[in-house]
């Protein structure tokens, strides 16, 4: 019985951790809330007869990332962008020295910057990378977008940057010319609950989630982006505040559980020492 009263106080714990860390990235753009999956933990006597076994507990069989899109929250901010349905932008390393050595990430957050070189970035210093600004849908490797070409090394040439529901990056320049820069590269996956969190809104590709196939918006299955918007996190507040106080109370009950079984079990052991 102790046993049991263990594994019901670590599933507690660990559902509390996952709450916290819902809570704690309620207003983290890009988030998606996670949810802990419990399962029985089963009994692993082999001696028992069949129909006779019970139970050892429960355990946390995995932390599952929920997918549904968060509120597409105005900013009227030009380098703000989300996407409106599936899809992830797709961002590079900061310390990458040429594009062959990129290592990317993907986030539904879209928060950018003009770096000092020219790239989009995020406030990380991730380049945003993205697609010649011709390619008909998908297809190519992505590559940082970069300012600098169209105009002429002097972002500040720039009058107005837009882009449009495609991704398609142009820019205005102070000369009165409108130059295509790139499109914004989109990633998506055979299995996108397999993508692993590495902090906040960042994810990284694993083998469960198979390899990204990279587009501009609205091919594959991709969304519209959206400029001038951010996409806040799925995180209901009220929802989360009432699961934290049932998996305290989960807690706190298989506590009490475990000192209930301590002290019977100091009982016996003293009533058959006397």
């Amino acid at each position: 019985m102790i046993r049991i009263n263990m594994t019901g106080i670590g599933a507690a714990s660990r559902d509390l951790s996952v709450t916290a860390n819902n809570l704690a990235n309620a207003r983290t753009t890009g988030f998606k809330r996670s949810m802990a999956q419990f399962i029985e933990a089963r009994s692993e006597s082999m001696d028992a007869r069949p129909g006779t076994e019970t139970g050892s507990g429960t355990r946390v069989d995995e932390v599952r990332r929920t997918i549904q899109q968060g509120s597409l929250d105005s900013t009227d901010k030009t380098l703000d962008i989300a996407i409106n349905g599936g899809g992830y932008f797709v961002y590079g390393d900061p310390k990458a020295q040429t594009g062959s050595d990129q290592h990317f990430t993907y986030s539904r957050a879209g928060a950018l910057t003009i770096a000092a070189n020219g790239n989009l970035t995020d406030q990380n210093g991730a380049p945003l990378m993205g697609l010649p600004a011709g390619l008909a849908g998908s297809g190519g490797t992505p590559q940082p977008i970069n300012l600098n070409a169209a105009t002429g090394g002097n972002p500040s040439n720039i009058q107005t940057l837009s882009i449009d529901n495609r991704g398609l990056v142009s820019v205005q320049l102070a000369d009165g010319r409108n130059v295509k820069v790139a499109s914004v590269a989109l990633a998506s996956f055979r299995n996108e609950m397999g993508l692993k969190q590495v902090g906040g809104s960042t994810l990284t590709e694993t083998d469960s989630s198979g390899a990204p196939e990279f587009s501009k918006a609205s091919y594959n299955g991709t969304g519209e982006i959206k400029q001038g918007a951010l996409e806040g996190a799925n995180v209901d507040l009220t929802n989360e505040m009432l699961h934290m106080i049932q998996a305290q109370q989960a807690y706190n009950g298989n506590a009490r559980a475990l000192q209930t079984s301590s002290e019977m079990l100091r009982s016996a052991i003293e009533t058959l020492a006397k």
